[in-house]
């Protein structure tokens, strides 16, 4: 029953998201804005959709503490990135810790503790442009809710630093035996990591990574869609899109991008024929390829989907 109010919740969020987007579209302005993309811009779009991944991959190999080779952290992200796109519950984080895992050697925590401090420390920086863009224009952004998460998660893991016997203590409520033990080794990963000099260079890697997401964007609306260079529109465009994909709706931000874009756009007057052609198509030449890549390396990887169902109702 829960199942199924969650699907019907996500496809009225993301019926919505799309209403929105389209609403006011006249369908041959959105067929003129499409054909003004020019070809050399598209492609280098689509090549630099791919070859973002490169520092988050980079990222995931210091996590691993160098059990991994630059190549496999890359793997690992466009692997998660494509089953995020297709499936839901992101049960593209469980196919990353399990390629990580195999390609390492290491323990199934420590490669979910991998994935924990990555999403995490996303979470921590899109907060931090949150803000930014908020004092820039001036406008409310619905960061409240997140920052209630990021707050949360910083104050156990300040208990698990500060007083590591009442953080373990909170196990007993853990319901299960077996997964009482999983929980106490990713305690004992987490307090071990727990350290100045690994959440500092943890920082400078996310900060990396995160400029190349932002030049990403810059990319596609300066160059490819021919808006005009603001930083405040793509840091503005950027966020507002990124939060929209914290929204459960359909796998991929399906519509829920394309609102996010509209939305974000209007505020620099951008009008909503221009503003749609322009999320749609930066939605489509990122999806496609990061998806299409993602998946043929879970078949090359040899990965079920029944494993990782059964992997991440272990872990859940």
């Amino acid at each position: 029953m829960n199942a199924r109010f969650s699907l019907i919740l996500r496809l009225a969020l993301t019926g919505g998201c799309l209403a929105y987007a389209l609403w006011g579209v006249d369908l041959a302005g959105l067929g003129r804005a499409l054909g003004a993309f020019r070809a050399v811009p598209v492609a280098v779009y689509v090549a630099v959709s791919l070859l973002v991944v490169v520092l988050p991959g980079l990222r995931l190999r210091y996590l691993m503490a160098g059990a991994v080779g630059p190549l496999v952290g890359v793997w690992a992200c466009l692997i998660g990135l494509g089953l995020n796109n297709v499936l839901p519950a992101r049960l593209g984080e469980m196919a990353k810790a399990l390629y990580l895992r195999r390609e390492s050697g290491a323990s199934l925590g420590h490669a979910l503790e991998a994935v924990f401090w990555e999403r995490f420390f996303d979470v921590n920086a899109l907060l931090v442009l949150g803000a930014a863009v908020a004092a820039l224009l001036g406008r409310g952004l619905v960061l409240y809710p997140l920052l209630a998460f990021v707050g949360g998660v910083w104050c156990f893991l300040i208990l698990l630093r500060l007083a590591p016997g009442a953080a373990h203590g909170l196990l007993r409520f853990v319901p299960m035996e077996r997964l009482r033990l999983f929980a106490a080794e990713m305690l004992g990963l987490l307090q071990s990591s727990l350290r100045l000099g690994f959440l500092a260079r943890l920082g400078l890697w996310t900060v990396a990574a995160w400029c190349g997401y932002l030049a990403l964007y810059g990319l596609g609306l300066c160059w490819m869609a021919g808006l005009p260079f603001d930083v405040r529109l793509i840091l503005t465009v950027f966020v507002v899109a990124t939060l929209g994909f914290a929204l459960p709706g359909a796998p991929g931000g399906m519509g829920v991008f394309e609102a996010s874009m509209v939305l974000a756009l209007g505020w620099f007057g951008v009008d909503r024929d221009r503003a749609f052609a322009v999320a749609l198509a930066m939605h489509l030449l990122q999806y496609i390829p990061v998806t299409a890549v993602g998946l043929w390396r879970v078949g090359a990887s040899g990965m079920s989907l029944r494993e990782l169902r059964g992997k991440a109702g272990e872990a859940a």
